[in-house]
């Protein structure tokens, strides 16, 4: 499939190039960022890490008519070296896209490694965890009422056992009402190896307006096959709100995910997200990528929520608009597990811990941007082996700097 998306893509160039009316509209934009942290995991006694890369990404777009293509390479460079750990490329290609109409109807196709997504972002995201190869068809059926389909592959051809991680999505958006847009879906996630899982999901999301407030909200159902040979039956629930009150925006989130509540029983109750060990929701502040400027460090980020026994978070944010180009933010948010964790001798306790952000956005320019944060997280005794000391706490430190051109 990689190969005839690859030759698509050149031939759509070609047709945005090349158009009768020579008239193709090209521009040039991007952006380069250097970014480090610092945290301690376990308090000033624990382990300590540092971090620092630098990232270039440019963007080529070119649009004819109804076609547009982009062409995004990023070159990546860690701790002074070109070499990130297994996942990423240093040097690569971040997004590429074609998006055409679809002639008679209000509908587009858009093909490429680019971001496909839920309504609600976070279980298929637009983050970049689900920046990968693959096919969409969306746009308006009719007044009230929009399609969104797309199929995505994450690895193809990728040994003799053709491992491929496939994504098929299907799902509808009915504007009920001024104020109220309500989107069904249904999607399975899949590995085609022997032993590989298969995840079916059914869904429900609300966006609309309560008052001051606006709330997206979202139901999951889950069920299938593990990839240890265990049933999945899961659920989750995400609800995200917010209020603007002149300078003064006001955020809080609950998430809820189910787990499992009996070990060995051949039947697992936790929430898996899309492509199993390949796109975790993290630990801290809003649960995916989002919200990183008021959120940092290893132990509060890169813990996944997978690896608890389900998860209830609830969250309050700010944010202070000091003036046009400074902002100030932060929250407290509170992790505890669905279920106790099942490891042997540990404790009856749910409480992962409690996360103290603050953070601010500087626009030192137009086109440059300085963002920083600190936070602590109190542990609590989630996973406690009986017997073993309180968990200390950690905390983490964090800069980025963005130039936009």
């Amino acid at each position: 499939m990689r190969k005839i998306l690859l030759t698509l893509f050149a031939m759509a160039l070609v047709v945005a190039f090349t158009a009768p009316s020579y008239a193709a509209d090209l521009k040039f934009s991007g952006f380069y960022r250097v970014r480090g942290s610092s945290e301690a995991v376990n308090g000033d006694d624990g382990a300590k890490d540092r971090y620092l890369d630098a990232l270039i990404r440019p963007r080529f777009t070119a649009k004819s008519g109804a076609v547009t293509a982009v062409w995004e390479p990023e070159f990546v460079s860690a701790n002074g070296g070109f070499s990130i750990g297994p996942g990423r490329q240093t040097v690569g290609v971040n997004r590429w896209v074609v998006d055409f109409a679809v002639p008679g109807s209000a509908l587009r196709v858009r093909m490429g490694r680019t971001d496909y997504f839920s309504p609600d972002k976070e279980i298929y995201d637009s983050g970049g965890r689900h920046r990968e190869p693959g096919i969409a068809v969306y746009g308006k059926l009719s007044g009230n009422m929009s399609l969104s389909a797309f199929m995505t592959s994450a690895r193809e051809d990728a040994g003799p056992d053709n491992d491929d991680r496939t994504d098929y999505y299907l799902g509808v958006g009915i504007k009920v009402s001024p104020t109220l847009t309500l989107s069904p879906w249904v999607a399975n996630s899949r590995d085609s190896a022997d032993g590989g899982y298969d995840y079916s999901f059914l869904g429900l999301h609300a966006k609309g307006k309560v008052g001051m407030f606006s709330v997206n909200a979202s139901a999951v159902f889950q069920e299938g096959d593990l990839s240890s040979g265990d049933e999945l039956s899961g659920w989750a629930v995400l609800v995200r709100t917010s209020a603007s009150m002149g300078k003064l925006k006001l955020m809080g989130n609950l998430t809820m995910l189910s787990g499992d509540d009996e070990a060995g029983d051949g039947e697992d109750g936790r929430f898996n997200t899309p492509q199993e060990g390949g796109s975790g929701w993290f630990i801290g502040g809003h649960i995916m990528s989002s919200r990183r400027w008021t959120t940092f460090g290893n132990d509060i980020r890169s813990v996944h929520l997978r690896s608890l026994n389900g998860a209830t978070v609830i969250e309050g944010l700010a944010e202070y608009k000091v003036s046009k180009t400074f902002t100030l933010g932060g929250g407290v948010s509170l992790y505890n597990a669905a279920e106790p964790s099942q490891a042997e001798n540990t404790m009856d306790a749910k409480e992962y811990g409690t996360e103290i952000n603050a953070g601010f956005k500087w626009k030192i320019h137009s086109n440059l941007e300085l963002r920083a944060v600190g936070a602590v997280i109190v542990r609590g005794d989630y996973g406690r082996v009986m017997g073993d000391p309180e968990a200390d706490d950690g905390w983490a430190a964090g800069w980025t700097l963005r130039h936009i051109f």
